[in-house]
């Protein structure tokens, strides 16, 4: 066994494993045979499948004759203008509200863009002065922006701080044209 003495007084030197216990019932070949017999009256019996064989073996036939040529590509989908308004607007408004709490611009840029709930809960952060700015100043690291049908979209993404990440999520609603950050959570 591992670590053992062998007769030369070396740790290790001489290592035999023994052979693994069969958890599995044995598979059966063609015929009803087991795959392998563990009796020692018999002989050992294995099935041999080869790797090139085996990702072949579940392959369907084609129905139609093939000219090697690729398919007609699908067309591109189309982007929807809305939904890429809406994260360019959460990408900014989150970058700013990340240089507000660094203490690179006030809070009052932050009025065009969010709610005053928004306002009033990142002006809190920096007046308390959040442990997390010792690490050293917030970048955006990504975005995802999921609109859900009432003219609303719940974005989320992550930020760090000093080598470490953090995530952010948010809510941006639009109202005749115009996006707000209605809500804002940080962690």
């Amino acid at each position: 066994m591992f670590g053992s003495r062998n007769d030369t007084g070396t740790a290790g030197a001489d290592r035999s494993l023994a052979e693994v216990p069969a958890f599995e019932p044995p598979l059966e070949c063609a015929g009803g045979i087991p795959a392998r017999s563990s009796g020692p009256a018999g002989p050992i019996v294995e099935s041999v499948v080869h790797p090139i064989g085996a990702a072949r073996r579940y392959a369907v036939a084609r129905r139609t004759p093939h000219d090697g040529r690729s398919a007609a590509r699908a067309a591109a989908p189309v982007v929807d203008e809305n939904h890429s308004a809406a994260k360019q607007f959460a990408e900014r408004a989150l970058r700013l509200v990340f240089e507000v709490l660094d203490g690179r611009r006030s809070a009052a840029q932050l009025r065009p863009l969010a709610e005053p709930a928004v306002i009033a809960a990142v002006q809190t952060l920096v007046r308390t002065g959040g442990g997390d700015r010792r690490l050293g100043a917030a970048v955006l690291v990504g975005v995802r922006v999921v609109p859900d049908g009432t003219g609303a979209a719940e974005v989320f993404g992550g930020y760090e701080r000093g080598g470490r990440r953090f995530a952010v999520a948010a809510r941006i609603t639009a109202k005749r044209g115009e996006c707000r950050l209605t809500a804002l959570r940080l962690r």
